[in-house]
């Protein structure tokens, strides 16, 4: 697995690129879910993933989507070594720098769905064959890194959304487009500033409705309504995060790791790692 990985100019985790190499035997199925949201194409290979209550079939050229909630997995007996590219990237990267203007459509295709909604994007579909593309493109400005590559990078990540919202001819009630100047979004970046400089500290909804002046229900909605998920769930997958790349390039301890993520008690830590990993971090860590 090689990764590459974006940062904003306070060094904030905003977008990583991985490719799996998966070998069979292979079980995923148990799923995985995380704090940032989630496209993947299938580079070569085949097998099922799961997602929720739902299985897919894989085939090469297959693009999923994900949010920050919906809990996946690959599983694959007797095919041949899969290659699964997946990006993942914050809510923030697409509403915070770049530009002075937020479409919330961008994300609405995580936020808002219908029963109706699938995971995989329509195969043999002329949209789809752009946007797996356009992600191999992604991964060749990373491989290059030519002056720019970063803003090309969101460039061609607003280009995958904007052709996934017409292939899926998705339609949302919330077709504002919203200036960055905007108050609730300036309180959304302090706040998520404030998370990441405290991430080891406790961190309670009451101290962060004091934060921005806000009443901790109103807050929450208007957490959750950029970022798919509320302020409390996200710290604590901000903290699995965390902990899952210490113990990919550390050789701290894990009872270590668990106090640098901010869990006091290695139950708690183990509790919530599984929660959203699967697996346990001693198992995180003979994965490595």
């Amino acid at each position: 697995m090689n990764d590459l990985i974006l940062y904003s100019s306070e060094g904030k985790f905003m977008l990583e690129l991985y490719n799996y190499h998966l070998k069979p035997p292979y079980d995923g199925a148990k799923g995985h879910s995380h704090h940032y949201l989630e496209l993947s194409c299938i580079k070569s290979g085949g097998g099922l993933y799961y997602v929720e209550d739902k299985v897919y079939k894989i085939e090469k050229g297959d693009v999923f989507i994900f949010n920050n909630t919906e809990r996946h997995g690959i599983h694959i007996d007797d095919n041949d070594e899969l290659v699964n590219m997946v990006i993942h990237f914050e809510p923030q990267f697409i509403w915070n720098e770049g530009g002075n203007m937020f479409d919330y459509r961008y994300l609405s295709i995580f936020f808002n769905r219908d029963d109706s909604f699938e995971n995989r994007l329509i195969r043999d579909c002329p949209s789809t064959k752009h946007i797996f593309h356009l992600m191999l493109e992604i991964e060749k400005e990373f491989n290059n890194k030519s002056p720019g590559y970063e803003l090309m990078v969101k460039v061609k990540l607003l280009e995958i959304l904007v052709n996934i919202i017409r292939s899926l001819e998705h339609e949302t009630k919330t077709n504002n487009i919203y200036n960055l100047n905007n108050p609730q979004l300036a309180a959304i970046n302090k706040l998520l500033r404030h998370i990441d400089f405290n991430i080891q500290d406790e961190i309670r909804l009451k101290d962060l409705s004091q934060i921005v002046h806000m009443n901790p229900s109103y807050l929450s909605t208007i957490f959750k309504k950029y970022n798919g998920i509320g302020p409390i769930e996200y710290i604590s997958r901000k903290r699995i995060h965390n902990a899952v790349q210490l113990l990919k390039t550390t050789d701290k301890s894990i009872m270590e790791i668990s106090g640098l993520c901010g869990f006091n008690n290695m139950a708690n830590f183990n509790k919530t790692f599984k929660k959203f990993t699967g697996i346990t971090p001693t198992e995180s860590r003979r994965n490595k």
